[in-house]
């Protein structure tokens, strides 16, 4: 009989370590971590070989998107999941998929509005908006350098974004023009 109560004892100890988050929940937490730090690695070896890099399939990126979105499906509160939402924005961006890459930086900004890397995350998404998605979106390009200006920001930074909102009617190409001509 006593060895039913010690049964029973350690199955709800069993139950609660696992509820909790036990060691079960950080070794796939290290197992999801490990496998991204892995496919970096791996793309990072062959980017160094501009041959072997041309010839790297789209899909190998995709398989990093792919691990750095399980990992913050699991666990989207943790500060992990904000860089795994970075670089799945930088990662779409580079596959040429702006409008997932705009969505995910949108999603990190929402979920994480003190992440580190604010600044440059906000520059990428208006450049993004005022260069890559088609139809150009002032709007879009005006709202994103206006958080940035909320931000700390260098004051040569801050004065030549002040300047591009005072000339936001005009696309990126246009505006070079203008800074380059006065015209």
């Amino acid at each position: 009989m006593r060895s039913i109560y010690t049964l029973i004892a350690l199955l709800s100890f069993a139950l609660i370590v696992e509820s909790c988050g036990g060691p079960a929940k950080a070794d796939k937490k290290t197992e999801l971590k490990t496998s991204i730090k892995q496919m970096e690695d791996s793309i990072m070896a062959i980017q160094k070989d501009p041959v072997q890099a041309a010839k790297m399939p789209s899909l190998t990126n995709i398989e990093l998107i792919n691990r750095l979105l399980a990992y913050y499906r699991a666990y989207p509160e943790d500060s992990f999941s904000a860089d795994c939402l970075f670089k799945v924005h930088i990662k779409y961006s580079d596959l040429q998929a702006y409008e997932q890459s705009v969505a995910y930086g949108d999603t990190l900004i929402q979920l994480f509005p003190n992440y580190a890397n604010k600044d440059f995350l906000l520059e990428s998404l208006a450049s993004t908006y005022d260069v890559l998605i088609e139809p150009r979106d002032p709007e879009k390009v005006q709202y994103y350098y206006e958080l940035l200006l909320k931000e700390k920001i260098k004051p040569t930074k801050r004065k030549d974004i002040e300047k591009r909102l005072k000339h936001i009617e005009m696309d990126f190409f246009e505006y070079s023009q203008y800074q380059m001509t006065g015209k």
